[in-house]
């Protein structure tokens, strides 16, 4: 009984991961199909990723990156890095909701509502956002210029209030941020 329990423990994920759908092109646009072939998202985006064992895929349509699930519901348009979905972070990923940034989990789930006008990916548990700051063009990157920065923990609370010209560092283990306000510079408890 015992075997059969470890089999079964490690089994299932391999045969939950053969039941995803499975991307297919036509007329060079992507769909997905079931295991037997059946389409189950007709051929209609530019390029799409693979299924997750959470089912949702990440696919992109009039040139947005988006997150579906296996419905073909959109669950959420995610921030673009390095030409594709944002990367995760802390175990969330930023989205992209009226130009606002907040953050979702691996099922594309909202964690944190998009009320930001840029969000930084997590770090030791905290992550630097803005208002009133904007992307510009610096060569092939983009830099964050202007507004004023705060701090929110992975609860979307905000820990640091959004009034500093910047922030320079983060120590998680001790609680504290270097930030720039009226040209000083200061330590202060987050």
């Amino acid at each position: 009984m015992k075997l059969v329990f470890t089999f079964l423990i490690f089994a299932l994920p391999l045969f939950a991961k053969t039941n995803l759908p499975i991307s297919f092109e036509e007329n060079g646009l992507y769909g997905f199909k079931n295991k037997s072939g059946k389409v189950i998202i007709k051929a209609q985006y530019q390029q799409t990723m693979d299924f997750t064992k959470e089912q949702v895929s990440f696919v992109v349509s009039n040139n947005k990156w988006i997150c579906i699930d296996s419905k073909n519901n959109i669950l959420l348009e995610t921030f673009v890095y390095d030409n594709g979905p944002d990367y995760y972070a802390e175990n969330l990923a930023r989205f992209v909701e009226n130009k606002k940034f907040g953050f979702f989990n691996s099922r594309c789930k909202k964690l944190i509502p998009a009320q930001y006008d840029f969000a930084f990916p997590f770090e030791n548990g905290y992550s630097i956002v803005c208002h009133g700051c904007e992307s510009k063009l610096d060569g092939e990157h983009s830099k964050i210029v202007g507004g004023k920065f705060g701090v929110i923990n992975r609860k979307g609370k905000t820990v640091l209030p959004i009034e500093y010209d910047s922030i320079n560092s983060i120590d998680g283990k001790n609680r504290t941020a270097s930030v720039t306000k009226d040209q000083k510079k200061t330590i202060v408890n987050l």
